[in-house]
């Protein structure tokens, strides 16, 4: 159901049914309206909720932090079952196969990978797995909840020699740069940098945060395979990299997300893939399909692999 079918009743009704309350003034409803594409996103609001967690505890119960070990083909991560969109599929084996079955295929041992957008470390540690004691990964991940159980994930695998990690977002440029979040989320996975001047999502927070550019850094040549996912802010990590691209020509692996493009980047789907066509980067689906072939206009995995310049 797209936002423009939300109503001002089913906000109404989503806080009777689920809160066993009427809303307290007319001035919640907008924000709810606003923040929510579906009633799938409306619902997500308000189970997340701590009021709903407080009047629902046996149901509600599993948002609390629980951390547990996956074992992973040759790591281990630390994962947190209250992220019921990310940590409960990695720990059920249900995350990324595709995605992670296409890195096995490109990285080898004593490679170079970077991890644009780690989250918790789900394809770094598999990376650190693949490059062995003489590769090398370089991870980013901005929001601290995320960044401290991919550091226990490190120690846990004792990949401190093989991961080099920051917590900072990737971009075009080295800086500061704001990040907002849910502050009550089943999804850990969903920070997204915004652009200058621009307004949260209702119920979002926001934090400064330190921006790296690739180019900047004292990265190990030459780099392999680049995995990006940064909720919208891809042509921003693409735009900080030139002189690695254009000197190492990386398999990319990337996340191609319409709607967060356009509120992370201010750009469209097809602007920046014509953006990598320019650099000399095709983009395809996992299966090696053109992206033109996929179906309307949701989340994609995409891979980017160098041609040849005429």
């Amino acid at each position: 159901m797209p936002s423009s079918m939300l109503t001002r009743e089913h906000v109404v009704w989503a806080y009777r049914l689920l809160l066993d309350r009427d809303p307290e003034s007319e001035d919640v409803i907008g924000p709810k309206l606003a923040g929510s594409r579906d009633t799938k996103e409306l619902r997500h609001h308000f189970v997340t909720s701590a009021e709903y967690q407080q009047k629902n505890p046996d149901f509600a119960h599993t948002n609390d932090r629980t951390l547990v070990i996956k074992e992973l083909d040759g790591a281990r991560l630390v994962v947190d079952l209250s992220d019921h969109v990310i940590g409960l599929n990695i720990v059920r084996g249900r995350y990324e196969a595709d995605e992670i079955a296409f890195m096995k295929s490109v990285l080898r041992q004593g490679d170079t990978a970077i991890d644009a957008g780690a989250h918790i470390g789900f394809f770094s540690m598999q990376m650190a797995a693949l490059v062995g004691p003489r590769g090398k990964v370089f991870a980013f991940e901005p929001l601290d909840r995320n960044a401290e159980l991919f550091e226990r994930s490190v120690a846990e695998n004792r990949f401190g020699d093989r991961i080099v990690f920051t917590r900072a977002a990737v971009g075009a440029s080295s800086g500061t740069a704001t990040l907002t979040f849910p502050t009550e989320t089943l999804n850990t996975g969903g920070a997204y940098v915004l652009p200058a001047g621009a307004a949260p999502l209702a119920g979002n927070i926001e934090r400064q945060v330190p921006v790296v550019a690739l180019d900047d850094l004292d990265i190990r040549r030459p780099v392999r395979f680049i995995k990006i996912d940064v909720e919208g802010a891809e042509p921003q990590v693409i735009r900080g990299a030139r002189r690695i691209l254009r000197e190492d020509r990386p398999v990319m692996l990337s996340e191609l997300h319409p709607t967060q493009l356009a509120r992370s980047s201010g750009t469209t789907r097809d602007e920046f893939l014509a953006e990598l066509s320019a650099i000399g980067y095709e983009a395809r689906l996992l299966d090696g399909t053109p992206i033109n072939d996929a179906r309307g206009d949701g989340i994609l995995s995409i891979v980017l692999r160098p041609v040849t310049l005429g």
